[in-house]
């Protein structure tokens, strides 16, 4: 149901009998690069720009049986020795800049990074809450092209009121109307864009598919896991 792999399933058992059994998680050695089922994923970040109300970081920092508090954020040749640290039979779908943080606050990590990638015939995906251009104050996307197959926005609200509740952006209402605009200037420059929702109880999630679409983007729902 859960399209998991055993190992996937092995992982998550044995990291809740340590969890269960009063083994202190957070002082682990943190995960930079991991897999779930066959997509390789790259933990660069703890920092967000939004705190959104349905994350389940405020409970723990922790995806599958990985754990992903870093104590310090990687540089350039922690993150590759990372990569090539692990089985190296693996053979990937892609590479996700996506951890517990904004990947794209450390934009110049995740460049270097992916040409790294590209250059080994990877594909690309970032996964991202869409507020880049808004802190930098600038376009990103030309420099991202080449680099990035898919990009994977956390859209969420279909209005401003709605985003705001939900995600808490620093940016207001400009907050939203930024992540539209990322959402359009990414088809621009980036061969696959797909804004998705998690599809908390009342949510009208059938707006948030329109809006999605109208911004010329692929709709994709996640599912909502109530915590707690």
């Amino acid at each position: 149901m859960k399209e998991l792999t055993k190992q996937d399933v092995e992982r998550i058992a044995e990291y809740n009998e340590r969890k269960c059994s009063g083994v202190d998680i957070a002082s682990e050695t943190p995960t930079i690069a991991y897999m779930i089922r066959n997509s390789l994923y790259l933990n660069i970040t703890n920092r967000c720009t939004n705190h959104c109300t349905f994350c389940p970081k405020f409970e723990e920092l922790a995806v599958k049986g990985h754990e992903l508090r870093l104590r310090h954020e990687p540089d350039y040749a922690e993150v590759i020795m990372a990569i090539d640290g692990l089985d190296e039979s693996a053979v990937y779908d892609e590479v996700v800049f996506c951890g517990f943080g904004e990947s794209l606050l450390r934009l110049d990590l995740v460049k270097e990074v992916a040409a790294e990638l590209k250059r080994r015939g990877l594909k690309v995906r970032i996964n991202t809450d869409g507020q880049a251009n808004l802190v930098y104050g600038r376009n990103i996307f030309p420099e991202l092209a080449g680099l990035i197959d898919t990009v994977s926005f956390s859209l969420n609200a279909a209005d401003a009121t709605t985003y705001q509740r939900l995600c808490n952006t620093p940016y207001g209402e400009t907050g939203f109307d930024g992540v539209c605009d990322f959402i359009k200037e990414a088809t621009r420059h980036i061969p696959l864009v797909i804004a998705s929702v998690v599809t908390l109880p009342g949510l009208d999630v059938a707006n948030v598919r329109m809006l999605a679409l109208s911004l010329g983007a692929t709709f994709r729902e996640r599912p909502y896991a109530a915590v707690g």
